[in-house]
């Protein structure tokens, strides 16, 4: 690990609306060559959000250093169109990825304890949903370890979770 990955160990974890600035460093975080085959670039993902008025999304930064991304279909946003046809109260964790150099230090349980209290500001919003590719490097065991649970049902071959969101 090279010393200015480790200096973020402990980092303050924010989520910041992706700028013309900040656009390229976020567009080139890129997971590890055995996880690209289980999350959608950001590039792709920035480009889908454009399209698509149930999409919310931000940069995760460590300290001032993006190391992810994050992406939620929320039905609940000024003319969103339910796209993905959720349930009332639900919101999707469509997106959620970190740079291969920024895993494993601590940003993926503060950002979901900033992505639940997000969603916990949205209208009669209740569950937060996920799906993941079950494979090995994949990230059932991080998400299991937070606190998600199986709901038994797959979402385009994808296990799909969830967690409550208690006020």
């Amino acid at each position: 690990m090279s010393d200015d990955v480790a200096s973020l160990a402990g980092a303050a974890v924010s989520l910041r609306e992706v700028t013309a600035e900040s656009l390229r460093a976020v567009v080139g975080l890129q997971v590890a060559p055995a996880q690209r085959p289980l999350v959608a670039s950001n590039v792709f993902s920035i480009a889908q959000a454009y399209f698509n008025k149930d999409a919310w999304f931000r940069a995760i930064y460590g300290d001032e250093t993006p190391v992810g991304f994050v992406m939620l279909a929320d039905p609940t946003l000024p003319g969103a169109t339910n796209e993905l046809d959720l349930p009332p109260g639900d919101i999707w964790l469509w997106r959620f990825m970190f740079d291969q150099r920024y895993q494993r230090l601590g940003f993926g349980g503060k950002s979901l304890d900033l992505i639940r209290a997000h969603v916990r500001t949205r209208p009669g919003a209740k569950r937060l949903l996920a799906s993941y590719v079950p494979a090995e490097n994949g990230p059932e065991p991080f998400y299991m370890k937070y606190g998600f649970q199986k709901t038994g049902r797959l979402v385009a071959n994808d296990t799909e979770v969830e967690i409550w969101i208690a006020p």
